[in-house]
């Protein structure tokens, strides 16, 4: 049986690293960068953050304050990650 808070970190899981959606003015290079972001560190995420409810950067909060545990390639991904979404986090006001 997969635990609800498993199923809203899989589904928001898009939401991690960035706000995307067309309420937000994000450019097609901006969300190609996020979603490769993602990706990097798709399998930490669910890992050591995978019951972390979605949304509000909790996500990207759960992720920095666990480094430590990070694979590598994730670790040196998060601080593009947390620029990336403080850029689009302030041209959206």
């Amino acid at each position: 049986m997969i635990r609800r808070s498993l199923v809203l970190a899989l589904t928001g899981l898009p939401l991690l690293l960035v706000p995307l959606g067309a309420a937000f003015a994000v450019t097609p290079e901006e969300k190609a960068e996020a979603e490769a972001l993602r990706d990097v560190c798709k399998g930490d995420y669910l890992k050591v953050c995978g019951f972390t409810r979605p949304g509000g950067g909790r996500g990207l909060a759960c992720l920095e304050q666990k480094a430590a545990e990070l694979s590598s390639p994730c670790r040196e991904a998060l601080p593009r990650a947390k620029a990336l979404r403080e850029k689009i986090k302030a041209e959206r006001g």
